[in-house]
């Protein structure tokens, strides 16, 4: 398979979406900050430990999400954490690897005694090039028969306060000997989905695989973004994607069909897919239309793409509100449709949680509807 632009932009969604605080850190502890000098009361004895850890969820942009942590705490006192992307399927030499960074997070560490327990105390901070610290946090290790663990909270984008956290386990010594030893033990292979066709845009990373079934899924690198259903019929492609017909154009055996992809507002990416013969594509087997081979059914009365979300009108007054790049969704609204004109109510922060970031920012109390698409008035 191509090997794609791995680095889609995060984009505003991405940013505002992910909310984790950190569990069992103490980032408010007032000890020195990771800067000061490493060897101050410190007690290490020449011992070094190496921990691991690792992200992973499933959702539309693990890719820029996942990852495996490897922190080496050294002989000097120092800390030193990096991350490597394993979900963009790059098992190079880490010195040229875009997915691995070398020092992702940095600090101190030292022997230490809290609530009259020994622990490892590790101080660790988003370290930028002028040397200005970010997402400082102090974290606490604890020896059980022999192996240390604590929840290191890490940045999802450098410097900005959205986090997530990984739980860090390890032992004195180390494991790795290297960071090309821990690429190859946390690399993983991608698998492309069942299908009779990929259609590529190279230029932009973007794969349309049809599936056998009649499902169409819509990859941005290795992102399943979008779905939707495909046929073919006398030589005719047809194409749908979010429960919208998409134009396809014919060139003599040649189809043609472009998707927009919009990750979050002022940020999108247009996807263009040729079958260079639709004549070598043999239909879908007759009522498969979705990936269970059933009668596809959509959820409620009707639903609107409103640029990355999506909006479904579960009855005449309440909706829900989707977020399929994460795979994320909330009930709870209601609206009244006056003609084309769409008003909702959300209801209050405390409900809608980190989801409530998401909508304050890329959802309204008004919208315009036309056809399937749903645009925010104002």
């Amino acid at each position: 398979m191509m090997k794609r632009n791995k680095f889609l932009a995060l984009g505003l969604a991405l940013v505002m979406a992910l909310t984790l605080a950190a569990c069992g850190n103490d980032a408010a502890d007032s000890t020195p900050s990771p800067s000061a000098t490493a060897g101050e009361e410190n007690n290490t004895e020449s011992k070094t430990y190496q921990f691991t850890g690792k992200y992973e969820e499933d959702s539309a942009n693990a890719s820029m999400l996942n990852a495996a942590f490897l922190l080496n705490l050294n002989e000097d006192g120092t800390a030193v954490a990096d991350r490597y992307m394993f979900d963009n399927y790059d098992d190079s030499d880490a010195a040229t690897n875009p997915t691995y960074t070398a020092s992702y997070m940095s600090g101190t560490w030292k022997e230490a005694e809290r609530d009259g327990v020994a622990c490892l105390q590790i101080k660790l901070a988003y370290v930028d090039e002028a040397g200005n610290e970010s997402n400082s946090q102090t974290a606490y290790a604890y020896d059980v028969a022999g192996v240390y663990s604590f929840d290191m909270t890490f940045p999802v984008v450098p410097g900005m306060s959205y986090t997530r956290t990984a739980t860090m386990e390890g032992t004195e010594g180390k494991t790795y000997e290297d960071a090309n030893a821990f690429i190859q033990a946390f690399k993983a292979e991608f698998v492309a989905p069942e299908n009779v066709a990929a259609l590529t845009d190279e230029a932009n990373g973007g794969t349309a695989y049809l599936q056998p079934d009649g499902t169409l899924l819509l990859y941005a690198g290795y992102n399943n973004v979008a779905q939707g259903t495909w046929n073919v019929e006398n030589g005719v492609l047809t194409v749908t994607i979010n429960d919208a017909a998409v134009n396809v154009t014919a060139d003599g055996n040649k189809a043609t069909f472009s998707y927009d992809y919009s990750m979050a507002e002022g940020y999108s990416t247009t996807y263009t897919f040729v079958c260079e013969d639709v004549t070598a594509l043999s239909a879908p087997a007759a009522g498969a239309t979705g990936s269970e081979g059933g009668e596809a059914e959509a959820e409620g009365i009707a639903s609107y793409d409103a640029g990355g979300l999506v909006l479904v009108l579960l009855d005449d007054t309440n909706m829900k509100v989707e977020f399929p790049e994460y795979g994320m969704e909330r009930d709870g609204f209601t609206y009244v449709l006056d003609g084309n004109t769409l008003t909702v109510t959300a209801p209050g922060e405390d409900v809608l949680g980190a989801f409530g970031q998401i909508w304050s920012a890329m959802g309204g109390e008004t919208w315009t509807i036309d056809g399937n698409t749903a645009t925010k008035a104002g």
